[in-house]
């Protein structure tokens, strides 16, 4: 019985696996491949203002949304979600970015009860995301300087010593490259000053060294049945061994060469393998974001190896993926690489500009033409030691989104290093990173399909109890925070539903149940969801416990560092108490003034109500669109409608009457209407409406009439950026972590200049962290040391 039973599970594994889709002609390949990349994937990259902070400062921060099949921000992304974790791995709280022409600023309010001393990983993501396998979200580690109150347990010093063969395949009597990679237990590289490559009797076959990010490679031949083994020396004296894998005795491998004007890879097999590839058909592909390129090639009669050239402006602009793979298209072997043709980067030059006072003027200016865009600028001390991030815009969009592994210092690739290193380190990089992120079994089996909705705003999902069906069918909701005024038509079965809304996380929504026969309001009884909820979210392994490799010296104390604003001398100010009759005008004449009270705020809804059953026209044409006329011509001789003078708390509206758009008759405490105009001179002709609203924008009948509720979720507020103020500009400690000024938003303009000023601290040197994108695509980063 046992062994029938083992028959069947043999033959439903087999069915299972003839069943998996694959290939038969390179159309086929095509269609797979661009099928799998049709459903729009958001890259993000998060641009904070410093990656280590004192105590008493809050975190700012801007988002950036990209599309990469379109190579331009990511218009359809709206609400984009922060995440935040200590350094193990426990969620802390969600917030919520809006995110308007791929773009969103914030900040993030460091309470020390919630963010003790230690280090935090912010996690940016949509909920969109969850429609593909690969993790696409962004994660950034920042950290609060001090004792850090999160216990972890203490490991012993450990490394891992990795060794890569290119393509991911050794293949016996043949040259292959061996990449070599150095990390500790946090996953950070470790430099090592020397490496040998032995056979199994010891002997020495190379030498070589590592980079500074703990990569290098070998080239070397390996003899069939022979061992060999990787010694390397860290800096600080250690020695490390690994033993690398065994070479396959028949097969294929790659070899590739970065050229000035293009790439070269040359498929290696050898004599054991004649047979095996023979008259057999191979096929290659070179793809990026759901475009590929691919032929069929084979090896020529009595050659072991085939050359593969590709001129660097027939391939795509950044990494490009080579699979080889078999006459059945099974993936063979794989290479990553990187093309810096045609690249949209943007380069900005900055200065300083005019005398220097209390504060520094810089103009920006870019390199070229540049369409509309939206900068973000970190201004620190010029030798700051607080901003470490592991990615800077290009590298984030550029790099991250293609490799399996994590990196650190993205930013160097970028750099303007010697051109000719900064290639070769990116090529090792991309060596060491093995097959790209995208699985070919997933590419054939696994088409991402749209299960999850982009989020666009929050939605109000509403229902009220015991109202009257035949007069009270809609209800209205009013946010004094954003503005929000809506109202909703209620359904048959007492709920109602608003879509695609912008709401303030823990602000209060007001809700009123009309009348439809006499306007008047009342209280509702109201059970009201606001989705999407805030949900914890999981932060992938790999991120935690790694994070900056530098140590803040433990001497250096902070705790007395920034003033406390809550400790300051209260200051009171003493005037002369005038009490102004704001019952006479500056004739003496008596005005016409109302009090609102809830007997008028009920008959009439908005304001505007009130105004035209005294003696004037309203005229409205939506939100943002209001004509107030008197019925009253001043002038016989005109056909033109008289326009009032209209003040609004004082302030004269001018033709802007926008404010009084919606504006409930409950929010305003008294009303003034003159038609004739007289006692206000010959501005008056027209006629006066003065409006004074109630202090706060609290509503007389909001207890009995108007249902305010706090939310729970929304988006995170935006506050203009404030430097704490430090004790003192000059020490070392403000040279290292103090903060001069964060720019979340700034354009340069058509010609591409732009200009902005930060406060002068007396520094000799300043640094300027500028991250950017423009609405075609381009990408700006700079780091720009200033001489003051």
């Amino acid at each position: 019985m046992k062994n029938i039973l083992l028959i069947i599970i043999s033959c439903l594994s087999l069915l299972n696996v003839s069943a998996q889709y694959k290939p038969t002609t390179l159309s086929d390949l095509e269609d797979s491949y661009t099928n799998y990349f049709k459903l729009n994937r958001e890259l993000v990259f998060v641009h904070l203002n410093k990656t280590s902070v004192i105590k008493k400062e809050s975190l700012w921060l801007s988002a950036y949304v990209y599309n990469a099949a379109l190579n331009c921000p990511n218009s359809e992304t709206v609400n984009l979600n922060l995440d935040i974790f200590t350094e193990s791995g426990n969620f802390i709280e969600s917030k919520t970015v809006l995110i308007a022409g791929g773009k969103g600023s914030t900040f993030i309010n460091l309470n020390k009860d919630i963010y003790p001393a230690g280090k935090y990983l912010i996690k940016a993501s949509t909920k969109f995301m969850k429609n593909f396998q690969e993790d696409l979200s962004f994660v950034q580690s920042f950290e609060i300087l001090g004792a850090s109150s999160e216990s972890l347990e203490k490991k012993e010093k450990s490394y891992d010593l990795q060794l890569l063969p290119e393509g991911g395949h050794i293949l016996a009597e043949v040259w292959n490259n061996i990449g070599v990679k150095l990390i500790d237990s946090n996953g950070n590289s470790v430099i090592f000053s020397e490496g040998k490559l032995l056979d199994q009797d010891s002997n020495v076959i190379s030498t070589f060294k590592s980079n500074q990010f703990g990569l290098s490679k070998f080239n070397f031949l390996p003899i069939d049945q022979q061992d060999y083994q990787v010694e390397i020396t860290t800096v600080d004296g250690e020695k490390l061994k690994a033993t690398l894998p065994k070479a396959d005795l028949k097969g294929l491998n790659i070899v590739g060469n970065n050229l000035k004007d293009q790439f070269i890879f040359k498929i290696n097999t050898n004599n054991s393998s004649k047979d095996l590839v023979k008259n057999k058909m191979f096929y290659a592909a070179i793809h990026k974001d759901g475009n590929i390129k691919d032929f069929a090639f084979q090896f020529p009669q009595d050659k072991l190896e085939v050359s593969l050239k590709m001129s660097k402006d027939s391939l795509y602009s950044g990494i490009n993926t080579l699979t080889i793979f078999d006459e059945n298209f099974n993936p063979l072997l794989e290479r990553l690489f990187f093309n810096n043709e045609d690249l949209k980067r943007v380069r900005v030059n900055a200065q300083v500009s005019g005398p220097i006072m209390d504060s520094v003027k810089i103009n920006l200016k870019s390199v070229g033409v540049i369409k509309n865009n939206s900068l973000s600028i970190s201004v620190l001390p010029g030798n700051s030691k607080a901003y470490d991030p592991k990615h800077n815009i290009l590298s984030a969009f550029y790099i991250k989104p293609y490799i399996n592994g994590d990196i650190d210092n993205g930013d160097y690739y970028f750099s303007d290093a010697n051109p000719r290193k900064l290639e070769y380190d990116l090529d090792l990089l991309l060596l060491t990173q093995g097959w790209s992120k995208f699985e070919w079994s997933s590419i054939y089996n696994k088409t991402p399909k749209q299960l999850v909705l982009p989020e666009s705003g929050f939605t109000i999902n509403g229902k009220i109890n015991g109202r009257n069906e035949k007069k009270e069918n809609t209800v209205f909701i009013k946010s004094e925070e954003t503005g929000l005024f809506e109202i909703v038509n209620v359904r048959e079965d007492d709920t109602f539903i608003l879509k695609n809304i912008y709401v303030q996380d823990s602000s209060a929504l007001s809700y009123g149940l009309m009348n439809s026969r006499n306007s008047k309001i009342s209280k509702p009884s109201i059970s009201a969801n606001i989705s999407p909820d805030k949900s914890s979210s999981k932060l992938n392994v790999r991120y935690t416990f790694k994070d900056s490799k530098k140590v803040v010296e433990q001497e250096m104390n902070f705790d007395n560092f920034i003033v406390d604003t809550e400790s300051l001398d209260t200051i009171i100010l003493v005037g002369e108490n005038k009490k102004a009759d704001k019952y006479l005008n500056d004739l003496r004449v008596i005005k016409p003034e109302v009090t609102i009270t809830e007997e008028i705020a009920s008959r009439f809804l908005f304001i505007t109500d009130y105004i035209a059953a005294h003696g004037f026209k309203v005229i409205q044409g939506g939100y943002g669109s209001l004509v107030i006329a008197n019925r009253s011509p001043s002038s016989l001789l005109s056909d033109e409608d008289p326009i009032p003078q209209i003040y609004f708390n004082g302030m004269r509206l001018g033709t802007d009457t926008s404010p009084l758009v919606y504006l409930k008759t409950s929010e305003v405490e008294s009303i003034i209407i003159s038609t004739s105009g007289v006692g206000y001179g010959m501005t008056g002709n027209n006629g006066v409406i003065e409006i004074t609203t109630r202090k706060g924008g609290g509503a007389i009948s909001s207890r009995e009439t108007i249902l305010e509720i706090i939310t729970t979720n929304g988006f995170t507020v935006n506050k203009e950026f404030y430097a704490p103020k430090y004790t003192s500009y000059t020490n070392e400690a403000f040279k290292d972590y103090g903060v001069i000024d964060w720019i979340s938003d700034l354009s340069l303009e058509k010609n591409g200049t732009a200009t902005f000023k930060f406060m002068n601290t007396l520094q000799s040197q300043v640094s300027l962290f500028i991250e950017g994108i423009s609405v075609d695509g381009n990408l700006i980063s700079e780091e720009i040391k200033i001489k003051i």
